[in-house]
């Protein structure tokens, strides 16, 4: 920010859409991801079930700073504002007017403006444009340490998710389709030896843990997806949102500028590193439904490239609708924010905002029992990860649970609990049928806030023989299941319960 004058337009802007990130991270409550995320970091690893570790690396950093949901969140808050400062300085040696209004661009849009919640995206999205920045860097001085430090930040990239391999396909298309000499060879050749270390690291940790990552993202949580247009056109809407319509038609408008600018190196770079990215998941949306999250960290590079080929006066134009489209989004949540929350009464959501806007009461209901004895859980990742969050200590999840967030089957040892008497929280009315084979004797405890019903499933005397057959051996043959083709060491879901099955 030290070239930037204090009073000037963009440092306003920064400091303006800061703020409001901040009071919007105060204002939301920790969603059910972050807390989930949250658990990650209490238990720091070389992965996790579901991803690479950055997000956790992240959270458990925040945590030595305190743990209310405005520290959490810092990395989102602080790291998309970098961004735009980013832009800024990519653009500035074209054009120093256009970068201003690049990064003023950026940092009001809704990408920026509502990125306020810690994911595992919130990391991708900063060492995929950290590693872009130093290779624009490496071309431009030549340099081969700027190339490693690109590649660096490429493999951080990676270890905060697995969508950081789109950026090197585009660093290699860009390189295929660029002109050559032996020195910006050796620089690739640099570059994807410097993420190496960082991807042996991913696969080592899923060799020693039943390729768990592979197994959710490749297999478990893609079983069902079929071909729909519909997937193919809500992706498509959802980059006409992203993107907006005046960016679209200028776009469109200077369509000519594109060939042009397209010579300078760049612009070419920035444009593979959005473009390639986006038609590749486009063609993935074919068959299954593509996340608006999916390609957050991808746009950061569009504002690089509208900066160094629209107008001014084009980005002046797009820089007003944008201020109005995130003002609109920002006036949704004022008005969400002040409605009584009773006003969601007769909606699916309801039961869920309370369970997140009044935790700290059900914590208090669960207290007395941790004093007696019980082993605290709750029957859903979501559920068992806000509260955790809530009452500073782990909730295991019991049951089956869903192919989604599965981490707890690293923490929970259920032979443990054998002949405990176990507590489960439940938003629904329960099915006692569903527990009484796993306890001597169950009960259910009923209390209400703000109107909706909650439940304390009470187990007495737990049976870990009935509760491996019937609930841990599916969970095997569903979640545990690995490939023929993969080597691996002893899976440690296997050396808990079914040490017969080790290899």
């Amino acid at each position: 920010m030290s070239d930037m004058k204090l009073m000037s337009p963009l440092a306003m802007v920064l400091l303006v859409t800061l703020a409001i990130k901040f009071y919007l991270a105060w204002l939301i409550p920790l969603s059910g991801d972050e807390a989930y995320f949250v658990v990650w970091a209490h238990h720091p690893d070389f992965g996790y079930y579901d991803h690479p570790p950055m997000a956790g690396w992240f959270l458990q950093l925040m945590l030595c700073l305190g743990n209310s949901e405005v520290v959490l969140r810092l990395p989102a808050i602080l790291l998309s504002t970098l961004i735009g400062i980013g832009i800024y300085r990519l653009i500035r040696p074209f054009d120093e007017t256009r970068a201003q209004l690049a990064a003023m661009l950026y940092l009001v849009s809704p990408l920026n403006v509502l990125n306020v919640l810690v994911t595992t995206d919130t990391p991708l999205i900063l060492f995929a444009f950290l590693s872009a920045w130093a290779l624009s860097r490496a071309l431009q001085k030549n340099s081969l340490r700027w190339y490693g430090l690109a590649g660096a930040l490429f493999g951080m990239a990676f270890l905060s998710k697995y969508f950081a391999v789109l950026l090197g396909l585009a660093y290699l298309a860009y390189f295929v389709f660029s002109a050559k000499s032996l020195q910006k060879t050796k620089g690739f050749a640099l570059l994807y030896l410097a993420a190496l270390p960082f991807a042996l690291v991913n696969l080592y940790w899923n060799y020693t843990h039943c390729w768990d990552n592979i197994l959710f993202n490749l297999y478990n949580r893609n079983e069902n997806e079929h071909f729909s247009p519909d997937k193919i056109a809500t992706f498509l809407a959802v980059q006409l949102y992203l993107m907006t319509p005046p960016v679209i038609y200028y776009v469109f408008k200077h369509r000519a500028q594109w060939r042009l600018t397209f010579s300078h190196p760049e612009f070419r770079l920035f444009a593979w590193l959005f473009c390639l990215p986006l038609t590749l998941l486009a063609l993935l949306s074919l068959k299954r439904d593509i996340g608006l999250h999916w390609v957050l960290a991808f746009y950061p590079f569009l504002y690089v490239m509208l900066g160094m080929m629209l107008s001014g006066q084009a980005l002046r134009s797009t820089f007003k609708f944008t201020l109005w489209f995130t003002g609109a989004h920002l006036a949704v949540v004022a008005v969400i924010a002040l409605m009584p929350m009773e006003s969601w009464k007769g909606t699916n959501l309801y039961d869920g905002i309370v369970f997140m806007f009044r935790n700290d009461e059900i914590v208090d209901k669960v207290r007395p029992y941790e004093q007696q004895g019980f082993v605290l859980s709750s029957d859903g990742y979501t559920s068992a990860a806000i509260i955790s969050y809530h009452y500073g200590k782990n909730f295991s999840v019991f049951g089956s649970g869903s192919t989604f967030a599965r981490q707890d089957d690293m923490l929970t040892d259920f032979r443990q609990l054998n002949g405990r008497n176990v507590l489960v929280i439940i938003k629904s009315a329960p099915d006692l049928a569903l527990y009484a084979p796993y306890f001597s004797r169950v009960e259910v405890v009923t209390f209400e806030l703000r109107g909706v019903p909650f439940y304390f499933v009470l187990g007495y005397d737990f049976d870990y023989r009935a509760y491996k057959e019937k609930i841990l051996r599916p969970i095997l043959s569903r979640h545990y299941k690995i490939p023929a083709f993969l080597p691996h060491a002893p899976c440690y879901f296997c050396e808990k319960y079914f040490p017969e099955q080790v290899n």
